[in-house]
């Protein structure tokens, strides 16, 4: 099980950079929706993973999802109206991923410290959004 769980994670993760920012920045819609797809894992891992704090398995493929979604955060390079929102963004994903390298390793203290800091760069980033007059959409399924 443990096998198939990594296989997913290393798919998702080609998946993602297959689609590798270019040279000269990223247009403001393709910045876009890979920000909100990004944020929707996040929003939904960092509630589902930590309720199943003692299955390991889980949190090693929540960081593993986690490691490349920093890794591809990190190459984007946000529209000049987006260039305040985007720190905040990486260290959402940065934390998440110290926070699920944590929970695989049963440390559910420093994973929690970590989750924290998530909550707050979050709450940072709306009031980004507030203040540059940028509404951005959450994945409706």
């Amino acid at each position: 099980m443990r096998a198939r769980g990594f296989a997913g994670a290393v798919v998702v993760a080609g998946l993602v950079l297959a689609g590798a920012g270019r040279a000269g920045g990223t247009e403001e819609p393709e910045y876009l929706s890979q920000f909100v797809l990004m944020m929707d894992w996040v929003n939904r891992a960092i509630v589902y993973v930590p309720r199943h704090s003692g299955d390991t398995n889980l949190a090693e493929v929540a960081h593993a999802v986690a490691e490349v979604l920093v890794a591809k955060s990190e190459r984007l390079t946000p529209p000049e109206r987006l260039s305040d929102l985007h720190p905040h963004f990486v260290l959402v994903l940065e934390n998440a991923e110290r926070a699920f390298a944590y929970l695989a390793e049963g440390e559910s203290d420093k994973a929690e410290r970590h989750l924290a800091l998530v909550r707050d760069e979050m709450r940072i980033m709306r009031q980004v959004q507030r203040e540059i007059g940028i509404e951005i959409p959450e994945l409706a399924l």
